[in-house]
């Protein structure tokens, strides 16, 4: 069914609303005979609307349900502005285009807010289906306006009030199950069916797991889910012409195979485009993928990622290609660099803002390398704040903190200088970013990163890379480019094309 939580599901919303609910047919073809709905905020508006266009929806489950079009819509103003995005800042930056709305980094265009707005399920005149259990947030008064008008049109309605949904929308590193929705829509949909109730005849399509997707120029790409093992999952997409290069596409943080704004989608179509094989992994426990054995769901930092890339790296051998590059933003480019230590067959990492190069399990996170280096680089902009210095001399500014960063980023900056003083000489310096790059580009293994000019990342590579990356720079063994602007996560729409040309320069460069 329609199962849509995040505001970019409105970008598809006009089509949504207008064609059967995804997965439908497919259900049906798995010789399913009664179908429940089942959506999550938008999602939930969407699956009442396409239920209400159908007479075989056995039951409708709506989360935290989207009711009226124009509340949401208003919703999601008020998110955008919460971002304070910086604007583009380079000099043929083009004015933003009318017809959109820009919503975390994904675009509602004026026919789909036109569409949405209309939509107001407190007048339905049409029951979506005979059973509908509507899960409310706990903490927030409900929504008795649409259970009424449901109730009023002969439907069944159960509403209940229960805990996990604020929790279930975090960041998705943060997010947890939210067991007892999950409990309570599973219990309900069992009910959904009465006994003895007569079966209706399957309909007969096939559920396909590679599709033809058409681009550009008149070209198909292939797009497949495949599944590694049982606890490796992803999306390939194909070029129209034979295999040379594999790009293999590492998790941001524990978001999907989409990856942040739906960017690592737009990327893979666009390498396949040019004749690479692209792979969008999702790592063990991470989105689509189960935990393995004894590991837990959402560890971004796991201790079998470099494994699982191994796994990736020998599918795509398998599927014939003879250069293998592996790119991932934050701990997917952590993953990456990683991965190519371990002496995994990849001959180039593209490494987007990570947080850090020496992930150390429960380290302190307010005084880890990239939030010190965050900090610091804060403090220094704020120097030049005249209200700044009277919020310190008001006493309103956490001195004790604010010494201890400074002590910290002293002893990170004079450990960098011994490691990099001592390198040449037969010492265990430990971990040294710098002794690594070198020895990866020994194997020559290309080294590029591309970086938010405001991330600490770039200030980390160049202090415990040191010396180092400056002799790779020189030699072209390490490329280094910068972008002005965006956020961590690219999500301004405007930063989607610099960081899409600067990833796929360093690619092919």
């Amino acid at each position: 069914g329609v199962c849509l939580r995040r505001p970019q599901a409105a970008a598809h919303a006009a089509a949504m609303i207008i064609g059967p609910p995804v997965g439908y047919e497919a259900a049906c073809t798995r010789g399913a005979q009664h179908v429940v709905l089942v959506g999550v905020r938008l999602g939930a508006l969407l699956a009442t609307l396409a239920a209400g266009e159908r007479d075989d929806v056995s039951a409708l489950v709506a989360i935290a349900p989207v009711t009226r079009g124009k509340a949401w819509l208003r919703e999601c103003r008020m998110l955008q502005m919460s971002l304070d995005l910086e604007a583009d800042p380079s000099e043929d930056a083009k004015p933003s285009d009318p017809d959109v709305q820009e919503v975390v980094g994904f675009a509602l265009s004026a026919q789909t807010r036109e569409r949405l707005a209309g939509v107001n399920l407190d007048m339905s005149t049409i029951p979506p289906a005979p059973r509908v259990l509507v899960i409310e947030r706990s903490g927030m008064p409900p929504d008795q306006a649409w259970p009424k008008q449901l109730a009023a049109l002969g439907a069944e309605v159960r509403c209940e009030q229960l805990p996990g949904y604020a929790e279930m929308v975090l960041d998705p590193h943060h997010a947890q199950v939210p067991q007892a929705i999950i409990d309570a829509t599973v219990a309900f949909a069992a009910g959904a069916v009465p006994p003895g109730s007569a079966p209706r005849p399957p309909v007969s399509c096939e559920l396909r797991q590679r599709t033809g997707l058409p681009v550009a120029d008149g070209q198909v790409l292939d797009e497949e889910a495949v599944r590694l093992d049982e606890c490796l999952a992803g999306i390939a997409t194909y070029p129209h012409s034979s295999i040379e290069r594999a790009v293999i596409l590492l998790n941001s943080g524990a978001i999907g195979t989409i990856g942040p704004n739906r960017l690592y989608v737009e990327l893979a179509r666009r390498l396949s485009g040019s004749g690479d094989l692209v792979l969008r992994l999702d790592l063990s426990g991470i989105a689509d993928s189960p935990a393995r054995a004894g590991a837990t769901e959402n560890t971004v930092y796991s201790a079998h990622a470099v494994a699982d890339v191994g796994k990736a790296v020998a599918w795509a051998r398998q599927a014939g290609a003879r250069e293998i590059a592996v790119a991932g933003l934050c701990s997917g480019g952590y993953h990456a660099l990683k991965a190519a230590l371990a002496g995994q067959a990849i001959d180039r990492i593209v490494v987007i803002n990570p947080l850090t190069f020496h992930y150390v399990p429960g380290m302190a996170l307010d005084y880890s390398p990239s939030k010190v280096t965050e900090d610091v680089n804060r403090y220094a902009e704020s120097m030049r704040s005249a209200n700044s210095w009277k919020k310190l001399l008001r006493g309103e500014v956490d001195l004790l903190r604010l010494l201890r960063v400074l002590a910290h980023r002293a002893r990170m900056l004079l450990a960098s200088k011994l490691k990099d003083a001592l390198r040449g000489l037969p010492l265990n310096l430990g971990e040294d970013l710098g002794r690594d790059l070198l020895g990866l580009a020994r194997r020559g293994v290309a080294l590029r990163f591309v970086f938010s000019a405001s991330d600490p990342g770039l200030a980390m590579l160049r202090e415990q890379g040191g010396s180092a990356v400056r002799r790779l720079i020189g030699r072209k063994q390490l490329g280094i480019e910068v972008i002005n602007g965006p956020d961590h996560t690219f999500t301004a729409r405007w930063a989607h094309e610099p960081l899409l040309r600067a990833v796929i320069g360093a690619l092919h460069r």
